[in-house]
């Protein structure tokens, strides 16, 4: 499918989408041009009513599995696409979303190769729609402590080895858009997985995209479900969760503000 193939490392890629005819087309281009050539890309679609399915289907050489079918929402979708994935390492981008450059996949999977990791992570950026920085998450070493001072690596940035995703289990779909909060503390925090993050960007999240909409919409009761996370293994999270997770989100916007007026840049 791709090319300068690097290692034996087969990954799955998968791109969850719904009635997104306006902006899928750069998440294509952003997989369909990765250097990477094992990459096996899985499309699961919500039986879109609109030209997202049209547009899909110029791609259809450079895409491996189509679902179109309806979902009980994103994390059954992304769950479907899990369990169709065959590949070593599995990661998603969604909709409206761009991998970072072309050499995304291909760091991944050196990363892969030399740490021998279950897992990874890595650095990400909202951007507008000029392409400018409006939040920069950079992501800090790993260390399982960070979670109780409200951290988590940027969802999207995620990359795990197959088989230990089926022996851990999928994502709930019963947390409303905190679906992704339970499934990373449930893999970082809660069991001893071997976790190395890669010191580079993996992707653009793009505003008003699906990875952005929840946020906006509901961040208290995003808060309270991440609590309820905690809960569901039985341990409650440090007094001081809440406060410290919406001062890491200040400190992106304050990121985003230094790249922009400073002569330092992070976006080609």
């Amino acid at each position: 499918m791709m090319n300068n193939k690097t290692n034996s490392f087969k990954v799955s890629l998968i791109t969850i989408c719904y009635n997104n005819e306006n902006d899928i087309r750069d998440t294509l281009e952003s997989v369909i041009t990765q250097t990477y050539d094992d990459i096996e890309y899985i499309i699961v679609d919500g039986q879109s009513s609109d030209n997202t399915l049209g547009i899909i289907g110029e791609y259809g050489s450079h895409i491996d599995k189509i679902i179109s079918e309806p979902d009980k929402g994103m994390y059954d979708a992304i769950n479907k696409g899990i369990k169709s994935a065959t590949g070593d390492i599995v990661g998603l981008i969604h909709a409206g979303d761009r991998l970072f450059d072309e050499r995304v996949i291909a760091r991944i999977a050196v990363h892969f190769v030399t740490n021998k990791i279950d897992g990874m992570y890595g650095h990400s950026v909202l951007v507008n729609q000029k392409d400018e920085p409006v939040r920069v998450n950079r992501s800090p070493e790993f260390r399982k402590s960070l979670f109780k001072a409200g951290w988590m690596p940027s969802h999207q940035s995620i990359y795990l080895k197959r088989e230990v995703i089926e022996q851990l289990g999928y994502y709930r779909t019963d947390l409303g858009g905190s679906g992704d909060y339970e499934f990373v503390l449930r893999y970082f925090y809660f069991n001893d997985l071997k976790i190395k993050r890669l010191d580079s960007y993996i992707l653009r999240f793009s505003m008003g995209g699906r990875s952005t909409s929840n946020y906006k919409k509901t961040l208290w009761k995003s808060q309270q479900r991440q609590i309820k996370a905690w809960k569901l293994q039985g341990v409650k999270p440090p007094f001081y969760f809440v406060p410290f997770k919406l001062l890491r989100k200040i400190k992106q916007f304050y990121l985003a503000a230094w790249y922009k007026f400073s002569n330092e840049r992070i976006l080609n």
